[in-house]
């Protein structure tokens, strides 16, 4: 059951962080002037985003037993998932619409965005691996 937290976790956390990174990204595009108050709210909008994964995490881990290493397939594979999506998500909209003064901007945006979305992903396999029985 626990594992099944962690997934859940991943895939709050992902969604979250698309829908806070695809508002931010299209201010972004329509006016690099507006990159620093695009960031910070970016930033306010991870943080929220997280918060409930995080949560969950936790409680995952409070109420963590050991389960064999074939239960672990499914919900590693939907955490994987997951990450792909956010890296396709992520590399769809830094090409997408971006004239070539922008693009160091959307490129370094991108790469926050794209380590913050799979850093709660990467928590839940490493947290699946240690309650492997």
């Amino acid at each position: 059951m626990s594992t099944y937290l962690f997934v859940a976790a991943a895939v709050i956390a992902v969604i979250g962080i698309m829908i806070v990174f695809k508002i931010n990204m299209d201010k972004i595009k329509e006016n690099p002037e507006q990159l620093e108050n695009a960031q910070q709210k970016f930033f306010i909008g991870v943080a929220m985003s997280e918060s409930i994964p995080i949560l969950l995490v936790i409680f995952a881990l409070i109420n963590a037993e050991p389960v064999p290493v074939e239960d672990l397939y499914l919900p590693m594979a939907i955490v994987i998932l997951m990450m792909v999506f956010a890296a396709f998500f992520i590399f769809l909209q830094r090409n997408v619409d971006v004239e070539k003064a922008q693009k160091q901007q959307v490129n370094t945006f991108s790469m926050i965005a794209l380590m913050l979305a799979n850093a709660i992903p990467i928590i839940a396999l490493v947290m699946m691996f240690i309650n492997v029985a």
